[in-house]
């Protein structure tokens, strides 16, 4: 039996899996676009068994479903890039996100050191619903060939769709569905953009998007969040 293990460095909420990795870690079995559901808080350090059956492929801790994943393409198209000066100029003020300066996030805590975590951290652009960053891939994150990692990549287009929501100040992501065209090296100053594209009560919908400085998209995400309050977001701490 195939199982996964998400190794404690890559946490989201203290104790569980970072969403957007653990799913780049699962993309990486299937073929062809898959939008993935994270059904419940995603142990650390412990194997997880994948199983498949009528086309949804699913993770489990025991009895309990982690993830589902389900054949789908992304359906939020990508947005042309900021320019490189209006996405830096955004990071120099960035939202205070999930936990804010507490943030152990793996994507985007403030309490992680360059090449531990990779210190994502979006700014509000002139839209109120769009954020975005300049993040440069640490070496840490890069693979044999010197290009950032695929599960990397997942982990980068994350968090920032959890920026580009003004009016929630803690989310839970609930699915995401990425597409990686290209994979850069690392080292190399990417942009990073994510806007709202709707929602009701609880739930937001947003896009996310990478792209090189000169605006060529690398790839690109729909993802879905979960608005919580305080003691559900300690919940899954």
């Amino acid at each position: 039996m195939t199982t996964i293990t998400i190794p404690p460095a890559f946490n989201g909420p203290p104790g569980s899996g970072n969403g957007g990795y653990s799913a780049g870690l699962l993309a990486a079995y299937l073929d062809g676009p898959h939008t993935i559901r994270i059904n419940a808080p995603i142990p650390l350090n412990r194997p997880l068994a994948m199983r498949r059956e009528d086309g949804v492929t699913t993770l489990h801790d025991g009895d309990a479903v982690i993830m589902t994943a389900r054949p789908e393409a992304p359906s939020i198209a990508p947005r042309p890039a900021p320019s490189f000066e209006a996405a830096k100029n955004a990071s120099e003020h960035p939202r205070p996100f999930g936990a804010g300066e507490q943030s152990v996030c793996f994507v985007c805590g403030r309490n992680r050191a360059e090449g531990e975590g990779l210190r994502i951290f979006c700014g509000q652009l002139d839209d109120g619903e769009t954020a975005a960053t300049v993040w440069i891939p640490h070496e840490t994150f890069g693979g044999e060939d010197g290009l950032v990692r695929p599960e990397i990549l997942w982990s980068a287009l994350d968090c920032p769709g959890g920026f580009s929501l003004p009016d929630v100040d803690r989310a839970l992501l609930g699915e995401m569905n990425a597409e990686i065209l290209e994979r850069p090296p690392v080292g190399e100053p990417l942009i990073i953009q994510a806007w709202r594209t709707g929602g009701k009560g609880r739930k937001h919908f947003a896009g996310t998007a990478l792209y090189r400085p000169d605006g060529t998209l690398l790839a690109h995400a729909d993802t879905v969040w979960f608005a919580v309050d305080t003691a559900q977001f300690e919940a899954n701490a």
